[in-house]
């Protein structure tokens, strides 16, 4: 019994090693896969998912380098992708340390350098950064907004906003008043975009009461303005630098607030105090002929109304009739300083309107 349990044992260990080779020999031929392909749901959930890039695949910038924000109410998220969570959101100008970079994206510090958080923002919505080039980058970003024909009133008000501590930043004079007559062109264009209906509402009312210092309301258009004076006081500040003209240039077609409703006064008063001051300061300046045409063709319904007086009216009593004389007297002291020939138009119906109604 004892060697015949030997021989059945023996044979069949030669049976499961015969076997073993058959199976081997099979797979060699056709090898069989270890996983399955993914189903079309799984595929689609994969292309759809970005993991975070493992750190191989990070970009490691300079340790010093920097981003900055260029665009509005930016995203920052935890992963690099567009459907991951939002940790927080940017303001335009914020500038962040850079800590790496993958594909299309900025990997950034959150909070200080020793928290160790950060989150991922997209490059499109970001410039590199540096010191060095501050007020370029700066003037850079701010234009992107301040030259289009009609930027969204969230996007202008946080342009000016931004500009304002910007300013701030700088030492040199010619920075200063750059980045503070930007910041009032940014003011100015932000007023605009007030809805008249939604004036009372925010964050409307939150940018005309953080801005109340410089701005008026003028009833007859239901509109904000900048002050005037404000815009000159800037002129006044930067009276030496080359910028002073073209800030006398933007105060001078800056509107006044109210309506003349036909006072002679009134129109005299409003004309010396925009292209009449501007002519002041520049009589031969880079605008000064365009400046002189728009008196002469605001001074002409006037003028031609001055025989018969039926649409215009004149001052009345001692005081007004003081306030028109020495109106009139200073147009045409202004106007004679001009170079330009067709400064005569302009002093020939100042003469006119001045003999009509002595």
């Amino acid at each position: 019994m004892k060697n015949s349990r030997l021989k059945i044992t023996a044979s069949s260990v030669a049976a499961i090693i015969l076997s073993l080779a058959v199976s081997a020999a099979a797979q060699t031929k056709n090898p069989v896969k270890s996983t399955s392909a993914p189903t079309k749901n799984t595929a689609q959930k994969n292309s759809s998912t970005k993991k975070t890039p493992p750190v191989s695949a990070i970009k490691k910038p300079a340790e010093s380098a920097q981003i900055i924000v260029a665009a509005n109410g930016v995203r920052i998220r935890r992963e690099p992708d567009f459907a991951a969570e939002t940790v927080q959101i940017a303001r335009i100008g914020t500038t962040f340390a850079l800590l790496g970079q993958s594909g299309d994206w900025n990997k950034i510090r959150l909070g200080k350098a020793e928290e160790e958080t950060s989150g991922w923002i997209a490059k499109k919505l970001t410039r590199d950064f540096t010191s060095a080039r501050r007020g370029e980058i700066y003037r850079s970003v701010a234009d992107k907004y301040l030259k289009q024909t009609a930027p969204a009133f969230a996007d202008i008000a946080q342009i000016a906003e931004f500009l304002a501590d910007a300013q701030t930043e700088f030492k040199k004079e010619s920075d200063q008043a750059d980045f503070a007559f930007r910041r009032l062109t940014a003011v100015k264009i932000a007023l605009d975009r007030i809805p008249l209906e939604k004036q009372e509402e925010n964050p409307y009312k939150d940018f005309l009461e953080k801005n109340k210092e410089e701005i008026v309301y003028s009833d007859p258009s239901g509109r904000w303005l900048v002050r005037g004076e404000v815009f000159w006081s800037l002129r006044d500040k930067y009276k030496n630098l080359p910028l002073a003209e073209e800030i006398a240039w933007t105060a001078a077609q800056n509107p006044i607030p109210g309506e003349c409703e036909g006072y002679i006064n009134c129109i005299l008063y409003q004309l010396r105090a925009t292209d009449g001051e501007y002519l002041n300061f520049y009589p031969n300046g880079k605008y000064s002929r365009q400046s002189l045409k728009n008196l002469t063709d605001f001074l002409a319904p006037v003028a031609a109304d001055a025989t018969d007086k039926t649409v215009y009216s004149s001052a009345t009593d001692t005081s007004d009739r003081a306030e028109f004389n020495k109106l009139l007297t200073e147009l045409r002291a202004i106007v004679a300083k001009t170079p330009h020939l067709e400064k005569s138009k302009t002093l020939a119906q100042i003469k006119k309107i001045a003999e009509a109604y002595r």
